[in-house]
C-alpha cells in the first residue's frame, strides 16, 4: 500500500527552521516589509528565500554573505526534523509499505529541504506540487495519507482516500471549521503506529 506523507509541519519543523531563517533577513537588516512585499510577489511560484531575496535587492542593498547563510540552514534541514519522524518512516519502510513524500511548494526550495534532511533514503518518491493535493494523478481510492494542512486534508478527502490522518503538530494551522469531524486527528506519527491506525 501506498502511504503519502507530507513533509512540512508533518515531518519537518517548519516553524522552527522559517524562525531561524528570518533571523538571518534581520541580521542583514533587510526591512520585514520590503521582504514581505517581495514574498507575495513571488506567491504564484512557492516560496523560495532566493527568489525573494532577487527581488528585495530592487529595493535595497544587502552584503551578499546572507547567500551563505542560508546555504548553510538549507544543507542542515535534518535537524529541523522532529523526534518521531525517522522511526516513523523506518517502521513503515519495515512494515513494507510504499512511502512518497507529498508536499506543496517550490519545486527547488522544497527539494533541497528535503534532500538535505536525509528522508528520501525511506522513501519510494517524492511529489512536490504547486496545486492542491487532490488535484493529482494519483490512486487515491488504495492509499494512505498524511497531512497537517486543513485546506489540503479537504482537498484530499473529495477523491476519498483509504485512509486520511491529520497531524496537528503543535504550530499547526488551525483551520478545523474546514474539516469533517471524523476526520483523524493526531498530535505526533508515534501516535499513528500506538494505535495502529495504519
Amino acid at each position: 500500500m501506498k502511504v503519502y506523507i507530507d513533509f512540512d509541519r508533518t515531518l519537518f519543523d517548519c516553524d522552527s527552521f522559517l524562525g531561524d531563517l528570518y533571523s538571518i533577513i534581520q541580521k542583514y537588516k533587510i526591512p520585514k516589509k520590503i521582504f514581505k512585499d517581495s514574498q507575495i510577489q513571488c506567491k504564484k511560484i512557492g516560496f523560495n528565500p532566493y527568489i525573494i531575496l532577487e527581488k528585495v535587492e530592487k529595493h535595497c542593498s544587502f552584503n551578499q554573505e546572507i547567500y551563505n547563510d542560508i546555504d548553510k540552514l538549507l544543507d542542515n534541514t535534518n535537524s529541523y526534523l522532529y523526534d518521531d519522524s525517522i522511526l516513523f518512516l523506518k517502521k513503515l519502510k519495515k512494515c513494507g509499505y510504499k512511502i512518497i513524500i507529498l508536499t506543496k511548494g517550490n519545486l527547488e526550495y522544497q527539494k533541497r529541504k528535503i534532500i538535505n534532511a536525509n528522508v528520501s533514503n525511506y522513501c519510494d518518491d517524492i511529489i512536490i506540487t504547486m496545486s492542491h493535493k487532490g488535484n493529482l494523478d494519483i490512486d487515491y481510492m488504495n492509499s494512505v495519507f498524511i497531512d497537517d494542512n486543513p485546506i489540503e486534508i479537504k482537498s484530499i478527502s473529495k477523491k476519498k482516500p483509504k485512509e486520511l490522518i491529520r497531524i496537528k503538530r503543535r504550530n499547526s494551522k488551525n483551520y478545523d471549521i474546514l474539516l469533517n469531524k471524523d476526520i483523524k486527528t493526531v498530535y505526533s506519527l508515534q501516535e499513528i503506529i500506538d494505535n495502529k491506525l495504519l
